[in-house]
């Protein structure tokens, strides 16, 4: 990678339309975070390398950008979905500089290659915040999940799982 020798380089190779599924394996190993989170973001990019950039923990704002970006990409393998859905956790209590990994989970709810499993047993812990929950309901046109959020222990989640259902029946209808 001696090719690139400032931060900007770096991230506008992993931004360009142009660059390489090898290339970008190449910029995931940059030792810039944000660079990272640009190749987590390219279309382009192997889902190995998805797998490889997965953050171990999910505390910074910038693990949490790229557990988002992971989490809504389309090539993201089924286990990186798995283990995201468990490092996420701690993040999704709506707590202070926690904003980017709630994005990350409601993204992670809302993927269509999440497995349900991993997904309910989030959603059911007791760390989860109620907030959470309601944005999940609000933002999913995944119909398991809301049916799931149909029975939560919150009326206003409840309510807000029916409201988006009947949306989904009345899209459906069109």
């Amino acid at each position: 990678m001696p090719r690139y020798h400032t931060p900007k380089e770096y991230l506008d190779a992993a931004r360009s339309p142009e660059t390489s599924p090898e290339e970008l394996r190449e910029l995931a190993t940059s030792p810039y975070d944000f660079v990272a989170v640009a190749v987590a973001r390219h279309p382009n990019t192997e889902p190995d390398v998805l797998a490889a950039l997965l953050p171990v923990t999910i505390t910074s704002w910038n693990e949490q950008a790229l557990a988002a970006a992971i989490a809504q990409h389309p090539r993201t393998p089924v286990d990186a979905l798995e283990m995201l859905a468990e490092r996420l956790a701690p993040v999704l209590d709506n707590g202070r500089e926690h904003q980017m990994g709630f994005k990350a989970g409601v993204l992670l709810c809302c993927n269509p290659k999440t497995p349900f499993q991993s997904i309910a047993t989030l959603l059911h812990s007791e760390r989860i915040a109620m907030q959470f929950r309601k944005v999940v309901a609000r933002e999913t046109r995944r119909r398991d999940v809301l049916e799931l959020l149909l029975n939560d222990r919150s009326e206003t989640v409840r309510q807000m799982a029916q409201k988006s259902i009947k949306t989904l029946d009345a899209e459906l209808e069109c």
